[in-house]
């Protein structure tokens, strides 16, 4: 599961920082690895949850994103109570002022954030959630933790359940975002965080719900321990629409193609709630090339006189949501749109990055310290050095791309294992070091550069050469613009 979990990670980190110019995550990347790889280890003794182990900073935030790290499978039976929350929210001001999410920010800038005001104290911890609010795509869970204790503490773990539902994958797609300051709570101190999960529109959801936040304490022995004595578990229930604007939204059948390069792009629907307009997209299965995104997409609205531009979408894959289980589907989610309503409706793109489905590959000889095949151009083997901490049989793969800054939803991702030359598939190895397995620069000219890892083993190189990699994802840009009327009114 490790390349799994680094995989969710790495896109955490880069819808975090769509709008940075410059972002060097290599230090970002180490901390994933060391929690994953943490969690890993633990992984044996079936006591693992993901808890938040990464904080960057990223245009004044911190984001906490989800890796393993080990923590017992039940707890003793205290249990927290739960009491209404005395603490006085300012209508949300803090989140307000604060909030870098499009979606949360359109719910508090139309009131429809809805207020909870319930806590659960525990132990000398208090949690206290402020509101909630979901548009059957999109949930935001706003709410605070008080350490009224004389140990620092952070969270290990948080969960979002509604009714009875068992998630098979619970954390997919979650994002912890810490409003200011640091994640990890000093003694006697608060700190305020914002939820986020996608949803499914296929999954009837309950609207009872129960938070379950884990709070650990930050001493080195707290972290590494199988114990307890180091955690404090606490749960709120409380009531939330999963879908609390349905009798707001409205849905645009549009049934159109969009072709890009050859491509074929079919846009089923345009769904408008008071969070967000999403745009259903499938990829067609008879494409040479296989699709990872569009590049700079924008939905162009007309109403009357007036043209209403959307820009720079997130986007929802099978990746960060359970509501795809392949790569032939994602959704677009733009801020939400003034015309819900529109006289006519426009998707335009500048390219897609793809590759053809028979080159989903790098093929490499490390005798020869050469790279034979790989999609694209520009991919290079280069030395590591000292500072990168290499071990014996790991390379380091860099590629520059001109159009970096369209990149905003994709990245490179390796699959976990390779095949010699004689057609023996090898696993790939679990490095023990935390270097720098990869990073993502991007400079203010719109280039990028991206680097990554792979780890052979130190065996490897007596394996018959050369060996193949397969390859998940790939920022490989296709320039060729392109759109499709999606709606006209009648």
């Amino acid at each position: 599961m490790i390349y799994k979990e680094e995989r969710i990670l790495r896109q955490n980190a880069h819808e975090a920082n769509r709008h940075a110019e410059t972002f060097q995550e290599s230090k970002l990347y180490n901390s994933m690895r060391e929690g994953i790889m943490q969690g890993k280890k633990r992984e044996k003794r079936r006591i693992y949850s993901y808890g938040v182990g990464v904080a960057i900073a990223a245009a004044a935030a911190i984001l906490l994103t989800f890796s393993s790290i080990g923590l017992p499978a039940k707890e003793a039976a205290e249990h927290s109570v739960q009491t209404a929350s005395t603490n006085n929210w300012g209508n949300f001001k803090a989140y307000r002022l604060s909030s870098r999410y499009p979606a949360l920010a359109s719910a508090l800038e139309q009131n429809l954030v809805k207020p909870v005001h319930q806590s659960a104290e525990k132990k000398g911890y208090r949690v206290d959630v402020a509101g909630a609010v979901a548009d059957g795509r999109k949930v935001f869970v706003l709410y605070s933790v008080q350490n009224n204790t004389d140990k620092e503490v952070e969270q290990a773990d948080f969960s979002l359940q509604f009714g009875d539902y068992k998630d098979p994958y619970p954390r997919k797609g979650s994002i912890l975002d810490v409003l200011d300051g640091e994640s990890r709570i000093p003694a006697g101190q608060s700190v305020d965080f914002i939820y986020s999960s996608n949803l499914s529109p296929s999954i009837q959801y309950s609207k009872k719900v129960k938070v379950n936040i884990i709070l650990t304490e930050t001493s080195a022995e707290a972290l590494v321990s199988s114990s307890n004595k180091y955690r404090t578990s606490l749960d709120i229930s409380f009531e939330l629409d999963p879908d609390m604007f349905k009798d707001q939204r409205n849905t645009l059948t549009a049934d159109r193609t969009l072709t890009v390069d050859g491509q074929k792009i079919k846009v089923s629907q345009v769904l408008y709630t008071p969070l967000s307009t999403y745009v259903d997209l499938e990829y067609d299965k008879s494409n040479e090339k296989r699709i990872f995104q569009l590049i700079n997409p924008v939905l162009i609205s007309k109403k009357g006189d007036t043209t209403e531009k959307l820009y720079y979408p997130g986007i929802i894959t099978s990746d960060n949501s359970v509501a795809y289980s392949d790569d032939s589907k994602a959704t677009l989610v733009f801020r939400n749109s003034r015309y819900s309503q529109p006289d006519s409706v426009t998707l335009k793109t500048f390219g897609i990055s793809a590759v053809d489905k028979d080159q989903m590959k790098i093929v490499v000889d490390l005798n020869k310290k050469q790279i034979i095949e790989a999609p694209g151009s520009g991919l290079e083997l280069v030395e590591p050095t000292p500072e990168d901490h290499a071990e014996a049989g790991e390379i380091l793969l860099r590629r520059k791309i001109d159009n970096g800054r369209y990149f905003k939803n994709t990245f490179t991702i390796l699959a976990d294992s390779f095949t010699d030359a004689q057609g023996k598939v090898h696993k790939r190895v679990n490095s023990t070091v935390l270097g720098n397995f990869g990073s993502h620069r991007l400079s203010k000219d719109g280039t990028a550069v991206d680097e990554f890892q792979f780890n052979f083993g130190e065996e490897a190189k007596n394996y018959p050469q050369p060996l193949t990699i397969t390859i998940e994802r790939y920022q490989n840009p296709i320039m060729d613009t392109q759109a499709v009327e999606l709606y006209l009114k009648q």
